[in-house]
């Protein structure tokens, strides 16, 4: 069943259905494989042995993932139309594999505030932000401002604004144990529900949308979309400072 006509069902079966004004906190992303998920939780564990591992605030394993789109507060009300409008952009959209890259520091390895893994390769991932985007921006939200740059973020720095640093330090991040290949499919995009909890945000998925297939798909797949040159390093889009934790 379609993203959209599942939301539409299970509004429909709800003896009360989303009250006039609720709304939720939520955003579109890519879940990853297991192995993924452990490699990447590795990575975490040994940065946080390091000098200054302690002065970052690491993601829980459970809840890496790559985002696609931030949503920030929306009326639960549009959630059904919004997958609808999604599910119809990614129609054209293929699968495609794609592997964890290069850890790095954003905007800077001397002004960190974000370690994460890019993603390899790159291309698919932006076609994919592009295609969730449009359909977000069809559903009646504003287009996202900022470039996109697909990854995973693994933390956060802590900021230190009373001492000399308030950018923040994090540890070392070369020399690191040398880790296997780990492609995995993308096949689906997940739209989440962020809620605080006591140990950081917790992510509930609220509806699951499916990739094209066909020709439509096929025809995507052989188009040659290649990122924007010069994407700033301050504040692409994609990693999100108000949902990751």
């Amino acid at each position: 069943m379609a993203g959209g006509e599942a939301a539409q069902e299970r509004q429909a079966q709800s003896p009360v259905g989303p009250r006039a004004g609720e709304t939720l906190r939520a955003f579109f992303a890519l879940e990853l494989c297991e192995t993924a998920r452990r490699t990447a939780a590795g990575i975490i564990h040994e940065l946080r042995e390091r000098p200054c591992g302690d002065k970052v605030r690491w993601v829980r394993a459970e809840t890496l993932h790559v985002t696609l789109r931030f949503l920030g507060q929306t009326a639960r009300e549009k959630v059904p139309a919004l997958v609808q409008h999604v599910a119809s952009q990614l129609a054209a959209v293929p699968a495609f594999t794609i592997d964890l890259g290069e850890l790095k520091a954003f905007p800077s390895l001397r002004h960190p505030r974000v370690v994460a893994l890019d993603l390899e390769p790159e291309a698919p991932v932006l076609h994919l932000a592009r295609a969730v985007d449009a359909g977000v921006v069809a559903a009646g939200f504003e287009p996202e401002p900022r470039p996109f740059r697909g990854h995973v973020t693994l933390g956060r720095a802590q900021s230190t604004r009373r001492s000399r640093n308030p950018k923040g330090r994090i540890p070392s991040l070369e020399g690191l144990a040398a880790r296997p290949p780990t492609p995995f499919p993308v096949s689906e995009i997940v739209l989440f529900e962020s809620t605080p909890g006591s140990n950081g945000s917790i992510y509930t998925p609220l509806e699951r949308i499916a990739l094209g297939c066909g020709a439509a798909a096929d025809a995507a797949s052989r188009s040659q979309v290649q990122p924007d040159p010069g994407v700033p390093e301050e504040r692409p889009h994609g990693h999100d400072d108000h949902h990751t934790r």
